[in-house]
């Protein structure tokens, strides 16, 4: 997005994408359908990013068809007070070390937005209407009351997040929703997503260890091919000759994404 070419944190903030994203997206559709690949249906966030990405990888398998579930519990994750600065402003003005906290910091959360922020999601017309699926907020609730004059139920929406909490909910939403309601029943996925919502389900799928998590990066643009049967994940063949993971920074994590895929009967499978 125009955001990451700027420095900026974006999180919840609805930026859509860059012509360069449009541009990655395009050919990660294009390399799909290269190797052959066909989906039964599509996951995204309810950021725009992220359902602008599908729509250009499905148009371009010829799959606009395809059925779409939109989420909130697979959105980026929401950075409080840091949304939209730059992050060298928040670096030169809090210092590296909690530069780093803030924005790689498992459990580490960013100062909270208000009540009344535009950046918070309780301000937004999509979330107030349509999200469901969170306790209703006392405190919240009476403050709406009182500014609109009548009772007004609202619920209870992040207004900070460290990468626990994004991860506390993506991966429970890829538990009990996609896992059951689509791989279980032998369905072809894409899910379209941002980077912290997707380094959660790769912690899961590839069972990396909670303290090494922050060290993983996620390339733009990328297809990764998570195979449930052989338990792996997979990089495809772009036709230049060059190795993925020389092209690509994957992070120090990166040891835990290409291990040997694994055999029915649960032995080892040679290196892919």
């Amino acid at each position: 997005t125009q955001h990451n070419k700027l420095g900026l944190f974006t999180g919840w903030e609805d930026a859509p994408l860059a012509d360069e994203g449009i541009e990655e997206a395009k050919q990660a559709g294009r390399l799909l359908k290269m190797h052959g690949f066909e989906f039964d249906v599509v996951y995204t966030s309810w950021l725009s990013r992220a359902l602008e990405t599908a729509l250009y990888v499905m148009d371009e398998m010829d799959a606009l068809w395809l059925p779409i579930i939109k989420t909130w519990r697979l959105n980026e994750r929401m950075y409080g007070e840091l949304t939209g600065l730059s992050k060298q402003m928040v670096k030169q003005r809090h210092g590296e070390k909690q530069f780093k906290a803030w924005r790689r910091g498992y459990n580490v959360r960013p100062p909270a937005v208000s009540s009344f922020s535009q950046h918070y999601p309780g301000n937004d017309p999509r979330y107030q209407k349509y999200l469901k699926d969170r306790r209703i907020s006392f405190r919240e609730s009476v403050i709406r009351s009182i500014e609109k004059g009548t009772p007004v139920i609202h619920r209870k929406l992040p207004k900070t997040e460290s990468l626990k909490d994004c991860m506390d909910r993506t991966i429970p939403y890829f538990k009990e929703r996609i896992a059951r309601e689509a791989v279980d029943q032998g369905k072809r996925v894409l899910i379209s997503s941002s980077e912290n919502a997707i380094r959660g389900l790769l912690m899961h799928l590839c069972e990396i260890p909670e303290e090494e998590i922050t060290g993983l990066e996620i390339p733009n643009g990328l297809p990764l091919i998570f195979d449930v049967k052989s338990k792996c994940l997979k990089l495809l063949d772009d036709g230049t000759g060059r190795d993925p993971l020389e092209v690509y920074n994957f992070g120090k994590a990166a040891k835990y994404l290409f291990r040997p895929c694994q055999n029915e009967d649960g032995t080892p499978d040679e290196v892919r």
